[in-house]
């Protein structure tokens, strides 16, 4: 093997680990988004017993918690309206949030610029490319990049903090009431 062939194997080698790099680390912020979209929906499930106030509020804590937490916060009798305008803010905006870690979760991770044709390339890119479909809808094609990933771990994050705080602080009887158990 001459000189030229071996660093052409030499780079294509360093590209192909940058690659695997690139995407276990794409692959562990899918993860961290799973794990910051799981604490988001416990307090948005704990935000929803609390405010049905009821000892079978559990057993009804299904289906959309987002709408229905915001419907319940809008309806409550019991909450001051600058503490129901700061709820409806933690809620408001939320299932774009969502939707970002459903995109993630259920897309494809795709490694761009790690090939030899792409020298100029510094660092691949690493993707993850969701196909989006709607009911009745044609589908659609939606890329959101590390960037974005973090982006919604930092979002996600946020919103869970910000959910139990004010649960704790507008709401700590409900918050603290015994539950239906089986």
């Amino acid at each position: 093997m001459d000189a030229v062939e071996q660093a052409r194997r030499e780079e294509f080698l360093r590209r192909e680990k940058a690659s695997a790099a690139a995407y276990d680390e794409m692959v562990a912020v899918v993860g961290r988004v799973a794990q910051a979209s799981a604490l988001v929906e416990a307090q948005l499930r704990q935000l929803m017993q609390t405010l049905l106030d009821s000892k079978c509020a559990k057993l009804v804590a299904a289906g959309d918690l987002i709408d229905t937490c915001t419907a319940l916060l809008k309806v409550n009798r019991e909450i001051g309206e600058e503490q129901r305008v700061e709820g409806l803010a933690l809620l408001g905006g939320l299932k774009d949030v969502v939707n970002v870690r459903n995109n993630l979760v259920h897309g494809l991770i795709a490694v761009s610029g790690a090939g030899l044709h792409d020298l100029e390339v510094v660092r691949p890119v690493v993707e993850t490319v969701a196909i989006v479909s709607k009911r009745r809808k044609p589908e659609a094609f939606v890329t959101v990049t590390m960037a974005d990933a973090e982006g919604a771990i930092e979002e996600l994050h946020r919103r869970a903090d910000g959910l139990l705080r004010w649960a704790a602080t507008y709401l700590p009887g409900p918050l603290h009431r015994d539950q239906v158990t089986f």
